[in-house]
């Protein structure tokens, strides 16, 4: 699906499932639920970092990262507070797929 300048490849309702569709689309960006069903957050973190290991990983969740992933916090590159206005959220997750990929 195209919306403007963004394709989103996918949309899924658990973790397991945003793992594997990481895999197979190896997007810019993945958006994602630390409270969606799976894996809890830290091992969704790293499963999604070894699917794709060239996306930068947002995180959207009313808790802080630090409290929930644990040592795969640092693989976070942008965590949006649920209570973000999503024009900025939007503006934010554009840039970080307009950079350099590693």
């Amino acid at each position: 699906e195209a919306r403007e300048d963004v394709e989103i490849v996918g949309e899924v309702g658990d973790g397991h499932a945003a793992v594997q569709i990481a895999a197979d689309e190896q997007p810019e960006v993945v958006v994602l639920d630390l409270e969606m069903p799976g894996p809890d957050p830290e091992a969704l973190l790293i499963g999604l970092r070894r699917a794709a290991p060239g996306a930068a990983l947002v995180t959207f969740s009313g808790h802080r990262p630090a409290d929930v992933a644990g040592a795969a916090v640092d693989e976070i590159a942008l965590h949006v507070p649920k209570t973000t206005d999503l024009a900025v959220a939007a503006r934010a997750v554009r840039a970080l797929g307009d950079r350099p990929r590693a």
